[in-house]
């Protein structure tokens, strides 16, 4: 019976994971060969995504929040050092991260990463929280009050998901930080119990 529970819940969330990643904003950045331009063509959900240039100090050069509709960008990098440089966009379920080097001439794509962040759903008194976890590293879960008190904590080990339910309700009103981290990054939300 808990093994028919089991791959029920498994194929429900790959369902939704699915449907998810249909309604999933589109992003395409390609160079302009030797005219030292990228090209960012997107497609943003009404949740908006956002678009940052980064230089290798983590300076900010450009920033934008799109939502609703597609557009097309055309970034100049014309006036820009040489050097490596980060297009990064988040649309609240992932980051991306594209590396830009930039020369003389022209401007080249080396390297992109993309990190799928925890999803979190909000209702009344509570938190569900859906991490895909595909390395199945462990992951830490962890709540603070408003005054940085830990109140909850638990380690999960060799879990491709990550399901947990937060329950507010009977918790003193204030605000909470619901914390998950696996071995390269954090993610915080926050929630607000009346």
């Amino acid at each position: 019976m808990k093994n028919i529970v089991k791959i029920t819940t498994l194929v429900a969330f790959m369902f939704a994971t699915v449907a998810g990643m249909a309604r999933e904003p589109k992003l395409d950045v390609t160079t302009l060969g030797d005219s030292k331009s990228i090209l960012l063509t997107m497609d943003a959900s009404s949740q908006g995504v956002t678009v940052q240039l980064l230089d290798s100090d983590s300076n900010s050069i450009y920033f934008e929040k799109m939502s609703n509709g597609s557009f097309s960008k055309k970034l100049n990098l014309k006036d820009l050092k040489s050097g490596k440089y980060y297009l990064t966009t988040d649309n609240g379920l992932k980051n991306s991260v594209y590396t830009i080097f930039l020369d003389s001439r022209d401007a080249k794509i080396i390297d992109f990463k993309e990190d799928i962040k925890p999803f979190f759903r909000k209702n009344e008194n509570r938190v569900f929280m859906n991490f895909l976890n595909l390395d199945k590293s462990e992951i830490t879960l962890k709540v603070y009050d408003q005054n940085y008190r830990l109140v909850f904590s638990e380690t999960v080990t060799n879990e491709l998901i990550v399901e947990k339910a937060f329950n507010f309700e009977g918790a003193y009103p204030g605000s909470y930080m619901v914390v998950v981290s696996d071995a390269e990054n954090t993610y915080r939300e926050e929630f607000v119990v009346n």
